[in-house]
């Protein structure tokens, strides 16, 4: 009896021992756009506010299974907030292309003199099993004041990678940011002429 008790004890004790953390840790990155450079734009570029749907929302990676499933990995987490990194992302992407003299986050304060502000509503932004991106967003360009719209965009934009790893999936997302960047740095270059 007193060996069961103990071969018990040794098996609860070892199902409650800490485990290894096996988690695998990304980030979003700036990646080259297949447009132009251009000229640098003179003044302030205001960036934000940036949204994401709240199953996004998360520190685990979402994968999309079908229209009406999604999987949320149990390993694959991002390294930060991803409304901060893809925030970053964008900025270092529009910065990189549009050249401004300087850059503020959103909520800048009015002595701020912003030319331009752009702002992102995502709609989706996610891979799916094969390891295919899907980013879909509406985005804003405004003027310094974010009440006052100049240019109203929406961008469907998909990606695809070699192979559906999570590594190629983070990727084909940091592409397919760097190509949204593009399309709103076209339409402020438009707009600053």
């Amino acid at each position: 009896m007193r060996r069961a008790l103990l071969a018990l004890t040794l098996v609860a004790a070892g199902c409650l021992s800490p485990r290894a953390d096996v988690s695998t840790f990304f980030l979003l990155t700036s990646a080259e756009a297949p447009g132009a450079v251009g000229p640098p734009l003179g003044g302030t570029l205001g960036l934000g506010p940036v949204t994401l749907p709240g199953y996004l929302d998360r520190s685990e990676l979402v994968t999309r299974l079908s229209d009406n499933q999604v999987a949320v990995s149990p390993t694959a987490r991002w390294a930060e907030p991803l409304r901060d990194n893809v925030l970053r992302a964008l900025s270092q992407n529009l910065v990189r292309v549009l050249g401004p003299d300087d850059y503020v986050f959103y909520p800048w304060y009015e002595s701020e003199q912003v030319d331009y502000g752009v702002s992102v509503d995502f709609a989706r932004f996610e891979a799916d099993s094969t390891g295919s991106v899907i980013l879909e967003a509406d985005w804003r360009i405004t003027s310094g004041d974010p009440r006052e719209t100049l240019y109203r965009g929406d961008s469907m934009i998909q990606e695809t990678t070699s192979g559906a790893t999570t590594d190629g999936s983070v990727a084909a997302l940091s592409r397919a940011l760097a190509r949204l960047c593009d399309e709103i740095a076209r339409e402020v270059r438009r707009l600053d002429r």
